[in-house]
């Protein structure tokens, strides 16, 4: 009698299975729960996840004029042959807003943050993934990305569905039932996975927001009821469908056919040259391992990223055929032969280089200070960890001689938030991007919601001293 192995559990709710065996390094990492992340100097690493409006500007400024543009072109073709190129233009630019979700979701495009929520909203309705619920659920999937079990966004699970994936190249498979969830939490009805990642405070936020996305397409399919044509709803949601081949086409690229279950993101995603349309339209994204590995790097700067550590990167595939001839024969393997099947990539080995964050292990000075560096050893703007006690302090230097410090681990998932990147008084985590407001340590951006404890932090002469608090 022959014994079948168990399949894969990708829900959220069930019990997984692993499928993929773990050496003793993984095994351990798994323990740890630490991503193998690029190292640089840390100022190096900094200046990379500088924040800047200028370039975000100028290219949603022209992305909305593209969008205008090719729907003025499918409004006077309308009728006419014509309508066809002009609504495939249209389609493809208006689903080209999934990567601006995207960014805008991770807050990093403009650096005054109010443009990221306004842009990141806009972009989200386009795109048809509501803000709230998607914010926290692309939270998960950088925490556990391609864990089975644990990320909601495997695009391919295994055995690969050959049919759904042709399919959501108009996004039959993955549209209707995305459609279905967000009315469901127009009515407050959210599904078990949704109710799994999402924390009951920040639901209400995503009724509210469910309810007015459905409003508008009512709005639109009166309009059209109204005018006796169809046209109005050609130009939301829809593109969505008749639009998505190059999202589809683009995303596939991400990870499917690579590793599951590993806390190395150069096992389970990729990164390949695209041409500079279809860079522009995705945003960057194409480099991704750059993205997973250090997400606070903004879009515009992830080329450069990728220059200064490519050399602890497996190769950048060429052009996208260079992915899909890979990637296709694993797909149909995983489908019809051997569904624990996957692309192994040449992993370069470990390379000394110099540490991204700086660090101390502090020394008591008496029964309520330590001694945590000299003045000189904290650039304005930046951040030092301190060990003190078995805990993880952050000490920050803001503009001037203001220095302050919070517990150094972000209230969400546990990161260190001495790897992330500190402006406008804020210091933002590199896991997730939530932010917490360094003099207060409240949470002040999400999926960070719990504040951070303070602690005291005096200037003695040329030393900076930490009061630790209980």
């Amino acid at each position: 009698m022959s014994i079948q192995a168990m399949p894969r559990d990708y829900s959220l709710t069930g019990v997984t299975e692993r499928a993929v065996p773990l050496d003793d390094f993984g095994i351990e990492s798994r323990m740890d729960g630490v991503w193998w992340k690029p190292t640089l100097p840390r100022q190096e690493m900094r200046a990379f996840m500088e924040r800047t409006d200028g370039p975000a500007l100028v290219h949603f400024g022209l992305w909305f004029v593209l969008l205008a543009a090719s729907a003025a072109w499918a409004v006077f073709a309308w009728g006419t042959w014509w309508a066809i190129p002009a609504f495939l233009v249209y389609g493809t630019i208006y689903s080209s807003s999934d990567a601006r979700w995207h960014e805008c979701g991770h807050g990093t495009p403009f650096r005054t943050q109010w443009l990221n929520e306004l842009f990141y909203h806009i972009s989200s309705f386009l795109t048809w993934r509501e803000a709230y619920m998607w914010r926290w659920s692309h939270s998960r999937h950088h925490t556990d990305t391609y864990f089975v079990g644990l990320d909601p966004e495997i695009q391919v699970q295994r055995p690969a569905d050959l049919l759904k994936i042709v399919m959501d190249f108009l996004y039959l498979r993955s549209g209707p039932p995305e459609v279905w969830r967000v009315v469901r939490n127009a009515f407050g009805r959210p599904g078990p996975d949704v109710r799994h990642f999402m924390p009951e405070a920040e639901r209400n936020k995503m009724y509210w927001s469910s309810r007015v996305y459905v409003a508008i397409i009512v709005g639109f399919a009166i309009w059209s009821i109204a005018i006796w044509s169809f046209l109005p709803m050609m130009f939301v949601l829809l593109p969505r469908f008749y639009g998505g081949w190059l999202h589809q086409l683009l995303g596939l690229t991400q990870h499917a056919g690579l590793g599951e279950d590993t806390y190395d993101h150069r096992e389970n995603t990729r990164t390949v040259f695209v041409n500079p349309v279809y860079r522009y339209l995705y945003m960057n994204m194409n480099y991704h391992i750059e993205h997973h590995s250090m997400p606070m790097v903004p879009y515009h700067a992830l080329g450069q990223f990728h220059e200064a550590v490519k050399d602890q990167m497996p190769p950048a595939y060429p052009n996208l055929w260079a992915v899909y001839k890979e990637m296709i024969p694993a797909l149909i393997k995983q489908a019809t032969e051997n569904e624990n099947y996957q692309i192994m990539r040449p992993i370069p080995k470990k390379k000394d280089r110099s540490a991204g964050t700086a660090s101390v292990a502090a020394a008591s000075v008496d029964s309520e200070w330590i001694e945590v560096c000299s003045v000189d050893e904290l650039n304005e703007n930046d951040v030092l960890r301190v060990d003190h006690g078995g805990r993880i302090f952050a000490v920050c230097r803001l503009e001037g001689e203001a220095y302050h410090a919070t517990d150094g681990l972000c209230t969400h998932e546990y990161a260190d938030l001495t790897d992330g990147i500190v402006f406008d008084g804020v210091i933002e985590c590199p896991l997730h991007n939530g932010r917490f407001d360094i003099v207060s340590g409240d949470a002040v951006r999400s999926p960070a919601c719990g504040s951070l404890q303070t602690h005291p932090v005096e200037v003695r002469g040329d030393s900076i001293f930490l009061r630790v608090r209980a």
